[in-house]
Formats: C-alpha cells, sequence, structure tokens
C-alpha cells in the first residue's frame, strides 16, 4: 500500500524523513498531480478536518477529483474525502440500481460530506430523490456545487446535525427506501434516527468496524436498536 494518497491534483503524503525530495519526484514521475502537501495533523473532530503543509508545486488546498465518471471539488483541509473508498461508492450505487422500481424511490444519504455517496448514487442508480445530511457547512457549499458540475437536479442537501434533521423528516412523514451511512465508530450507532424515517423493507448500508469474531455482536446490536426505534 502507498504511503500516499491522491484526491484529484493534490498528493498528501504521510509525515516523513525526505518529503521534499519525495515531493519532487511525485510532481516529474504524475502528470496529473500539481500539489503535495503533507499531513501535520491526524484527521480530527466531529467536521473531520486535516491539518497540512505544502510542499511543492501549486500553491492550492483545492482538489478536483474525478472517479466513477464524477467529479468532486473539494478543500482538502476543510472537507473530509477518501479516494480510497471510490470502488465502495460504486458497489453500493451498483446495489441500489438493482433495486426494482428504484426510479421511484428515495434514497438518504447521512454524514454525507461533499456528496461523494449521493453524487455516485444519482448517476449510476438514477433514483428518484437523494437527500444529503451533512453537518459541515463548507461540505454543503462544495456539495451544491458538485451537483451543478455533475449536471444532477434530484439531490437535496440538508446542512446540520443528523438527529436534528431526521426528526423533522420524521414530522414531514418522509420515509426512504434506502438508507446508506458512511460513517463508522461514532458515539452513537444513529440507527434510530434511520429506523425512525425507514419503512417495511428498507435496505441500510450501514458502517462499523469489528472483528469477524464480533460480527454476531454488531448485528444484534443493530436488531436491538431496530426494536426500540
Amino acid at each position: 500500500m502507498r504511503s500516499f494518497d491522491v484526491i484529484g491534483n493534490i498528493a498528501i503524503l504521510k509525515p516523513e524523513n525526505g518529503n521534499k525530495e519525495r515531493a519532487g519526484m511525485l510532481l516529474k514521475q504524475n502528470k496529473n498531480i500539481r500539489t503535495i502537501v503533507e499531513k501535520t495533523e491526524r484527521v480530527k473532530g466531529r467536521l473531520r478536518t486535516l491539518k497540512t503543509k505544502y510542499l511543492a508545486g501549486e500553491r492550492t488546498k483545492e482538489a478536483l477529483h474525478r472517479e466513477n465518471g464524477c467529479a468532486f471539488r473539494l478543500n482538502i483541509e476543510t472537507c473530509y474525502f477518501s479516494s480510497r473508498l471510490s470502488g465502495e461508492r460504486a458497489r453500493v450505487a451498483e446495489k441500489i440500481r438493482k433495486i426494482t422500481g428504484i426510479k421511484k424511490k428515495n434514497v438518504l444519504v447521512m454524514f454525507a460530506g461533499v456528496a461523494p455517496f449521493p453524487i455516485v448514487i444519482a448517476k449510476i442508480a438514477k433514483p428518484k430523490k437523494i437527500v444529503s445530511i451533512e453537518l459541515g457547512r463548507e461540505c454543503c457549499r462544495y456539495a451544491a456545487m458538485n451537483m451543478k458540475l455533475n449536471k444532477l437536479n434530484n439531490i437535496e442537501i440538508m446542512q446540520g446535525d443528523v438527529k436534528r434533521i431526521a426528526q423533522k423528516l420524521k414530522k414531514k412523514n418522509e420515509r426512504f427506501d434506502v438508507i446508506v451511512m458512511p460513517r463508522p465508530r461514532l458515539k452513537g450507532t444513529f440507527l434510530k434516527e434511520a429506523f425512525s424515517v425507514s419503512k417495511k423493507g428498507t435496505l441500510v448500508f450501514y458502517y462499523d468496524f469489528c472483528k469477524e469474531e464480533e460480527l454476531a455482536k454488531i448485528l444484534e446490536k443493530i436488531k436491538e436498536e431496530d426494536k426500540n426505534s
């Protein structure tokens, strides 16, 4: 596994000795990379922000990333984005595409960031409507920009806390056929909020980290949350 990530035109290196020299080599070897930075802090906080230090190339923190036939603009420091989830986004979108009558159905994406899951799902699966919930204002600004960039009009971007917005959706009697929850290891599971806006037969993509022998325990937790919601 390489020791750096590439988001569009920007390469993000892990802190190591010799990165200055390495940055120059990477610029020469990769025509698509125009900026190279180094992580100075781990991703942290509710908004998963990142701190970096400029090493070489153009002085910018804004990336234009392309994947799955979609394009995304974002600031790498203020908006969390993982290019390594490109295949997972395509897998989820393809699974949703195969649902009977998906063009008449609604999809909810929680913790949506700059809308990579909503946009890839919109492009591949083409559901009737997608609601994209994200706490970060900067991410929502880029999400709106990315909707226009990808010429989509079936995504509603809702800025705010998932719990508060789920309550609003429930009061409006909005229910979803598919719910995607692509943020593991939160303090809460947010399954209560997901189940509150689901219907019979709703497909939920829930993400968590566990050892293989702990899988049964995770599944039991999900069942308990379903009973109590």
